[in-house]
């Protein structure tokens, strides 16, 4: 959900960020088309180097990444370097879904892993949900639309820390044997 926080904020601040810095429509369109292709290309060519990375610090650098390139996209004020940027934010983004299938399949027997994928996949919805109005309510209430990314950066990297801390490779079933 914390990867949404910092994708999906772009398009609900995209006609206020146009107006006060002179961006054209078809400006703002390549913005968000280039994410999209470099969020594909990521999760395909980071998806393979995630089957042979630690998931928690795999996971955890790519949403600090992410929340820095919001910081620098929000400080900025450059069509070349917002291009540059989100494009790049779109690349690491493809590192939250691929460590969590492959720790998911570790944690989660066969049998459970269809009811326990429904629910993680909820998270879809609930970061996507959630983004427009985080970015929304930043906005209006810290008064420009830099705040739609720094406010989710901000949560993006407790987030990165919170995974940094409390992710885990695999279980850990030396807990239960003892039991």
């Amino acid at each position: 959900a914390m990867f949404y926080l910092v994708r999906n904020n772009l398009p609900v601040v995209a006609k206020d960020m146009a107006g006060a810095l002179g961006y054209q429509h078809e400006q703002i369109g390549n913005l968000l088309a280039l994410t999209a292709l470099s969020y594909g290309l990521g999760k395909f060519i980071l998806g393979a180097w995630s089957d042979r990375s630690n998931p928690r610090y795999f996971m955890a650098f790519g949403l600090f990444a992410t929340a820095l390139c919001n910081f620098a996209f929000g400080a900025v004020a450059s069509y070349p370097v917002h291009l540059a940027l989100w494009t790049l934010n779109g690349f690491v983004q493809g590192m939250g879904w691929p460590p969590c299938g492959r720790s998911m399949g570790h944690w989660y027997s066969e049998r459970e892993r269809g009811l326990m994928f429904s629910i993680w996949n909820t998270s879809h919805n609930i970061g996507g949900g959630i983004a427009g109005y985080c970015a929304a309510q930043a906005t209006h209430y810290f008064g420009g639309w830099q705040y739609a990314f720094y406010v989710p950066g901000i949560i993006a990297l407790l987030g990165a820390a919170y995974i940094l801390l409390r992710l885990r490779r695999e279980p850990d079933f030396t807990v239960y044997a003892a039991i």
